[in-house]
């Protein structure tokens, strides 16, 4: 992977011990390097480096979900939690686990000194090429002129590199990466500490298992959908009584639910949600698998409840951006997965004759064979891959995905505004359940998680407050009963919204969005500087108050003034990947 920051002046990368700490001055961003094993106090280590940051301070701590959870429990009160990157990790095991997914990837935890947003570059990752086409591995459309000429800006997923977290070189890389990234007047060095080597180990607060009973309380043979509230209904629920739990909860920021407050006081929102995790530690059966989605500040919370009562299973990293992002943002969300006890040899190890595929799926998609990354997802390069489709694909399914993508056109979604993409639902189903079993969601919403059990062949549980989704659920299971597929493509008027900003109306001017871009960046051109709207309205070819119907902002009107754009084939592609013709 290659980073670019047009303004950074790299830090210099000093590596130190502990006890020389004392001679380091400045505000520095620092960096600590933890080992996978578990044993030492981290906490006189954090707290020597805390007396050490001044103001406009920055620390990454680099290592293992697990131990990087201790590590933000013991921060939490001193600095301010920045972000969470997600890094891919290059021989992460060398042995076969079948009561886990492989893990593939590591992570770098910030957090500053200072209260406000992060400090650091507007850092672009180079596009990276389809080794089968040649062609850019994001399809940009109509929206190729709006995109930087080099890359787009980073993520916190970085799975477009692959790192051994024990090599020194790879290591060196990560570092530079970081010095780059923070290559701003307001840091004087990188400081870096190394706690990787063997002997090193972390201490992680004791795991407090609950002791629940391994009786089996079987809860029927028929499939439910339940309205009502989460807590009220489970507790209804025999103890272990179900075989795959998933819960994707709201994520209390300000989303418009229809029946839900999804702006509560902070300390409410946990203590509401130890309720429901509680009860679902309850129904879950023994040697089972409970899965959480969520953003990754609020999955740390959960994992110190969740390790109080249930045994720790998988962090699963989702990538769930489906387009380049012209702004640092997060794509990384969190999956949690717990057992209740040792987890049985998941069933994806066991099922006999493999998984069966769903039908209706993108053709990318394989629910335990991810699309190896690098690959585009160009419908035209698809099909001609189909004959290589195995060299592809990953040999299996590990603990970061980035072959799932957000549902990103109203024509596949239905009036609830977080829909999980079907894809999601059907690894994460294949993996922890076989066919049979049942399959419970305490917030199932519109109904992604039971509509994938029901086609997976599974039995299922469906729990909904709202009676608007539990209805649009119900619905949707009449469809599969009816021989239609319930994620199918169709017009519809869709009113919730995933977002904040609000919907424009169809565009019924004529005129496209990119042709009036390109035509402020002629002005702009002309002009020697980005117009005002004023001047536009002068200068420009479009009648403003077509300007005004087409975009949110005059800002993104302008956005095609700030780069040259982007072509499929990058400068740096050969002419014969350019014209290669696949049979």
């Amino acid at each position: 992977m290659e980073f670019f920051s047009e303004n950074s002046i790299p830090l210099q990368i000093k590596k130190i011990q502990l006890h020389d700490i004392g001679a380091v001055t400045g505000n520095n961003a620092f960096v600590i390097l933890l080992p996978k094993e578990k044993g030492i106090d981290l906490a006189p280590i954090y707290q020597t480096i805390l007396n050490s940051m001044l103001d406009e301070s920055a620390l990454i701590t680099v290592g293992h979900p697990e131990i990087l959870v201790e590590a933000q429990i013991l921060l939490k009160a001193s600095l301010r939690y920045q972000s969470w990157i997600a890094i891919r990790e290059r021989n992460a095991s060398t042995d076969i686990d079948s009561h886990r997914l492989e893990n593939s990837h590591f992570g770098a935890l910030i957090h500053s000194k200072y209260k406000n947003s992060l400090k650091h570059c507007e850092t672009r990752l180079k596009y990276t090429i389809c080794p089968f086409c040649g062609k850019t591995t994001k399809d940009y459309g109509g929206k190729k002129h709006t995109f930087h000429e080099f890359g787009t800006l980073i993520s916190d997923v970085w799975k477009e590199i692959s790192l051994d977290y024990s090599n020194e070189d790879d290591i060196n890389k990560l570092l530079s990466y970081f010095a780059l990234i923070f290559g701003l007047q307001e840091y004087s060095d990188l400081i870096v500490l190394d706690y990787r080597q063997t002997g090193t180990q972390v201490s992680i607060q004791p795991n407090l298992t609950r002791i629940w009973s391994d009786v089996t309380n079987a809860y029927g043979n028929n499939s439910l959908l339940i309205k009502g509230d989460c807590i009220e209904e489970l507790k209804k629920i025999p103890d272990n009584s179900i075989d795959f739990i998933f819960a994707d909860p709201p994520y209390n920021v300000n989303k418009k639910y229809v029946g839900y407050n999804d702006g509560k006081a902070i300390e409410d929102y946990f203590n509401w949600c130890d309720e429901w995790l509680l009860q679902l530690a309850r129904v879950l059966k023994p040697h089972r698998t409970l899965a959480v989605l969520n953003i990754p500040l609020w999955s740390i919370r959960h994992f110190e409840y969740l390790k109080t009562i249930l045994n720790y299973q998988n962090w699963i990293v989702w990538d769930g951006l489906s387009f380049p992002v012209r702004q640092i943002m997060p794509a990384h969300y969190s999956i949690l997965c717990f057992t209740k006890g040792e987890s049985r040899v998941l069933p994806k190890f066991a099922a006999a004759g493999g998984v069966n595929e769903i039908v209706n799926a993108s053709k990318s998609f394989k629910s335990l064979k991810p699309l190896k990354a690098g690959y585009c997802l160009r419908e035209s390069c698809i099909n001609k891959r189909s004959k290589v489709d195995s060299s592809t694909r990953e040999i299996d399914v590990s603990d970061i995905w980035w072959d799932i993508h957000r549902l990103k056109h109203n024509s596949r979604r239905v009036d609830h505004p977080c829909q999980l993409p079907p894809a999601l639902m059907y690894r994460l189903i294949s993996i922890f359940s076989d066919e049979g079993e049942i399959v419970l969601d305490c917030f199932n919403g519109a109904g992604t998680t039971t509509l994938c059990a029901q086609q997976l062949n599974r039995m299922y549980i469906g729990i909904e407050a709202s009676d608007d989704y539990h209805a649009i659920a119900q619905k949707r299971h009449d469809e599969i009963l009816n021989g239609l597929d319930p994620f199918r493509k169709e017009p519809r008027k869709v009113g919730a919204k995933n977002s904040r900003v609000p919907r424009m109306e169809k565009n019924t001017t004529g005129f496209t969005k990119k042709e009036i871009q390109l035509d402020v960046r002629n002005v702009a051109l002309v002009l020697g500087h980005i117009p005002t709207k004023e001047e536009y309205k002068t200068a420009g070819k479009y009648p403003i108050d077509i300007v005004d119907r087409l975009f949110q902002s005059w800002s993104d009107a302008c956005v095609a003034t700030k780069t040259n754009g982007v072509t499929e084939y990058p400068k740096e592609a050969t002419e014969q990947q350019r014209t290669l013709e696949f049979t």
